[in-house]
């Protein structure tokens, strides 16, 4: 033991000697490399995102076609039916839904979700605090002129509107491929939640283009309207609501009857998450609608009359 102390000490101080500096010396260089990298990342990711924004269809209104949002069916109905958008998307994402709902009798309020039908870099900077109380003012707004208010969440849509039937009346829920977590598979080899904290801060924009459009019907896909570019920054809000909703202590907060339609076949949001979502809702009326053909966008797959009938059955319901 007295011959290893003086042993070791000279070693260290070899290595002090010979190689500290040297790795200081690489540390720093990987370090401002790693910090050019991110900020051409910047750079090139907003010059794409505008370059993707300039090619976009717009309305008078500068928004996405079919993102503006809509009022239909009689304004004296007895129920009035809120649609919530999932993330990315956009009114459109109901597919035929509201026009159905509307000849239906409902009263149909298809939102727009701050940040969304217009640019990307809009979404950059909403919370989830501002995305909660869109849908709550829309709730506060409608529930005065009704007798009955149905809230119907496409993915995203459904996160909120989960956390606003914790929070306001309402006399139903519709939850269609809910996001309560995300369908993982063996390739991402890290959680999807690891990915988004690892390469945020050094890739802010994500490239997803049509063929990310989660929809097994191939003519669908062209008339679906999302952001191609996504930023990095909003996926940490999109899973933070997630966690939210999962909270067990919210979920026993809804009463309401509960129709939850979701796909085996999801590629976005887990079947299973919302499975276990589900059964902690304590509500005696729930229902869970399993579709086969087709995956997240439903409204717009194989599976869409399907879905349709059931959600206009369930409004059409007296609690």
């Amino acid at each position: 033991m007295y011959r290893a102390r003086p042993l070791f000490a000279r070693l260290l101080a070899a290595f002090k000697a010979h190689w500290l500096r040297p790795l200081k010396w690489a540390a720093a260089l990987a370090a401002a490399a790693l910090l050019a990298f991110a900020g051409a990342c910047h750079a090139a990711g907003a010059r794409l995102v505008a370059r993707s924004d300039a090619q976009q269809p717009r309305d008078s209104a500068g928004l996405l076609i079919g993102a503006a949002p809509r009022d239909l069916g009689p304004e004296n109905a007895e129920c009035a039916v809120l649609l919530v958008h999932g993330y990315l998307g956009c009114g459109n994402n109901f597919g035929r839904l509201p026009e159905r709902l509307a000849q239906s009798g409902c009263r149909v309020r298809v939102m727009l979700l701050p940040g969304h039908g217009t640019s990307p870099r809009d979404l950059a900077n909403v919370s989830g605090d501002q995305l909660l109380n869109a849908v709550l003012d829309e709730i506060d707004r409608l529930r005065p002129k009704h007798n009955r208010l149905v809230l119907v969440g496409h993915s995203m849509g459904g996160t909120l509107c989960t956390l606003a039937a914790a929070r306001r009346q309402v006399d139903a829920l519709v939850l269609a491929a809910p996001y309560f977590g995300v369908t993982t598979h063996w390739y991402y080899g890290f959680k999807p939640e690891t990915w988004a904290k690892l390469t945020g801060p050094i890739v802010p924009w994500l490239y997803k283009g049509q063929r990310m459009i989660q929809v097994n019907k191939p003519d669908a896909r062209p008339q679906i309207v999302s952001y191609q570019w996504v930023p990095a920054s909003s996926v940490k809000v999109l899973m933070g609501l997630a966690r939210q909703a999962n909270n067990p202590d919210l979920l026993a907060k809804i009463n309401c009857p509960v129709l939850l339609i979701h796909s085996h076949n999801d590629q976005a949001a887990s079947p299973q998450a919302a499975q276990d979502a589900l059964e902690k809702i304590p509500s005696p009326t729930q229902k869970t609608v399993w579709l086969d053909r087709s995956n997240h966008i439903l409204f717009w797959d194989y599976d869409a009359e399907q879905a349709i009938t059931e959600t206009i059955s369930l409004c059409q319901k007296q609690f």
